[in-house]
C-alpha cells in the first residue's frame, strides 16, 4: 500500500468521504486513462448525492456506502497497478484503464473458499444470475461458483467484489455480501435485494434469475 491510498482508507475510516474522493481524483488526474475517470464518476455521484440531500430530496445512506465501496476499490487498484511507484516503468505498464482486468481474490470466514480458474482470453464466463441496483451503472453477476462480478458496461472489464451466501433467515433466499465494504444485502425469494436505511429494511434492487 502506499501513503496516498493509506490516506483515502484513512478518510473514509473517518467518515470524509469527500476528501478520500478528492485526494484520489488529484493523484490520478496526471495520470488519466480509465482509472481516472472513474474517479471523477464517484465524485459527480457524490455531488448529486450530497445536492440531493440538502434539497431533503433523499438521505439514502446505501447509495453513500456504494461510491464508498467504488472509492476503496479504485484504491486498491491504484495499490496492484503500483501507480505511487515512479519507477514502475518495466514492471507495470498496464494503462489505468485496464483497472477491471485483474480479478482480485478475497477470503471471507463465513463464507466457502472461493475456487477461481484461469481461463483462456476467449471463454466467456457463465453466470446465474444478473444484480441491479438502483442508481448504479455498473452490472453485477453472481459466477457459477457464487463470487459476485462487476462488469464495466462501457469497456466490459470486471472485478470480483463480494460472494453469494446462505442466508440465517428464512425470510430470505440468499446474501449479497461486498468483501471491500463488508456489508450484507439480503435476496428474498422473490428477486428483491434488501438494505439497511437508518436501521429500516429498504429496496435497493432486484435479481434477474438466468435458466
Amino acid at each position: 500500500m502506499g501513503q496516498v491510498t493509506d490516506k483515502i482508507r484513512a478518510h473514509i475510516g473517518e467518515g470524509e468521504l469527500e476528501q478520500a474522493i478528492d485526494t484520489l481524483v488529484q493523484f490520478l488526474r496526471p495520470i488519466g486513462g480509465d482509472l481516472y475517470d472513474q474517479a471523477v464518476h464517484q465524485r459527480g455521484q457524490f455531488k448529486s448525492y450530497m445536492k440531493e440531500r440538502m434539497l431533503g430530496l433523499a438521505n439514502n445512506a446505501e447509495v453513500k456506502n456504494k461510491i464508498s465501496m467504488a472509492v476503496l476499490s479504485l484504491a486498491g487498484q491504484v495499490d496492484k497497478l503500483d501507480l505511487e511507484n515512479p519507477n514502475r516503468a518495466g514492471r507495470n505498464e498496464a494503462p489505468a484503464q485496464n483497472l477491471f482486468e485483474e480479478q482480485g481474490n478475497f477470503t471471507q470466514p463465513q463464507a466457502p473458499p472461493a475456487q477461481p480458474q484461469q481461463a483462456p482470453q476467449s471463454a466467456q464466463p457463465r453466470y446465474k444470475a444478473q444484480c441491479f441496483f438502483t442508481g448504479d451503472i455498473m452490472q453485477y453477476y453472481i459466477t457459477e461458483n457464487d463470487q459476485i462480478l462487476a462488469v464495466n458496461p462501457l469497456t466490459n472489464q470486471s472485478l470480483i467484489v463480494g460472494v453469494k451466501m446462505p442466508s440465517n433467515n428464512f425470510n430470505f433466499a440468499w446474501t449479497y455480501y461486498v468483501s471491500a465494504t463488508n456489508i450484507y444485502y439480503m435476496v428474498d425469494h422473490a428477486g428483491q435485494i434488501w438494505g439497511q436505511n437508518f436501521g429500516m429494511p429498504a429496496q435497493v434492487g432486484y435479481v434477474k434469475y438466468f435458466n
